[in-house]
């Protein structure tokens, strides 16, 4: 009967562990299509700083966040096609820097949202913008070659953004 208890009581406390803190700085693991590269720093205010670079584009966004379960929902400070500017005037550097976005304004579960992402462990997996559905794979440059001395360098490969600093 000791034992009975002893291994329930472990099961309960085992069962309640702690959510983990989302905040922290979210980066792709891997550059999609060999240039771009996603950074989200998740503050505790639950507001975020969202960049965006690559290939001759640069955008850094901010705005707030929603939990709800497992996914995290993004809203811009600014509407599709706004420019985000540090003044209240803007600049040429401004307008060409590129600080807007082209995503449109979503509603799920009462939850106003641009992007949105699945939250597994400390990694962030994007949802497509256009069809909704989660995006595992996107393609991959690699130094290989898909066969011994031919075929296409680019894979199909894990995309997602890691937690790299609390």
């Amino acid at each position: 009967m000791k034992i009975f208890i002893l291994i329930l009581a472990l099961l309960l406390l085992s069962s309640c562990s702690s959510q983990k803190k989302l905040q922290g700085i979210y980066k792709s693991n891997k550059a999609e299509f060999d240039f771009f590269v996603t950074k989200i720093e998740l503050k505790n205010s639950n507001e975020f700083n969202y960049v965006f670079s690559g290939d001759l584009q640069h955008t850094e966004l901010s705005g707030l966040y929603k939990l709800s379960g497992h996914n995290l929902y993004l809203k811009f400070s600014k509407n599709k096609g706004e420019i985000e500017s540090l003044n209240d005037s803007l600049t040429i550097s401004d307008i060409l820097s590129g600080n807007y976005h082209n995503y449109d304004l979503k509603n799920e579960n009462g939850i106003n949202h641009h992007l949105k992402y699945k939250i597994q462990g400390n990694k962030l997996f994007a949802y497509g913008t256009k069809d909704g559905q989660l995006k595992k794979k996107s393609k991959i440059y690699t130094n290989q070659k898909k066969f011994l001395f031919f075929g296409t360098k680019w894979k199909n490969k894990r995309v997602y953004l890691k937690k790299i600093t609390s």
